[in-house]
């Protein structure tokens, strides 16, 4: 009888550390995920910063050449920002399913790329 008890308290105490180690485990797992979203992600982040930081300067490069051609610097950037204007609302009326989706799934790859789904 004595015997049994001892069989089932090493039970629970297996059962116990199972399941302390289960928990430890998940949590290097969400931490290992979240690291790899992340270090994939960024890169990709700094790289559209540069790019948006090089079109910037065209485009300021752009509105002061055509300020110069006609001959008001205001025009240039009047011209360069009605530019974008149109461009937003063409984007807006007629992309916007086709860029949400490209976003979304864009996102997706990078969070489910480490698992097995």
């Amino acid at each position: 009888m004595k015997e049994d008890s001892t069989i089932v308290d090493t039970l629970f105490e297996r059962v116990k550390e199972f399941g302390i180690t289960y928990t430890e485990l998940l949590k290097l797992r969400a931490i290992d995920f979240a690291s790899e979203v992340i270090s994939s992600i960024i890169p990709d982040i700094l790289f559209t910063s540069f790019i948006l930081l090089v079109l910037f300067f065209l485009n300021l490069a752009l509105a002061l050449w055509l300020g110069d051609i006609t001959g008001r610097l205001y025009l240039g950037f009047l011209l360069v920002g009605g530019f974008y204007l149109v461009l937003g609302l063409v984007l807006k009326l007629f992309m916007r399913g086709w860029l949400k989706k490209r976003i979304g799934d864009y996102f997706v790859k990078h969070i489910f790329r480490q698992t097995d789904l």
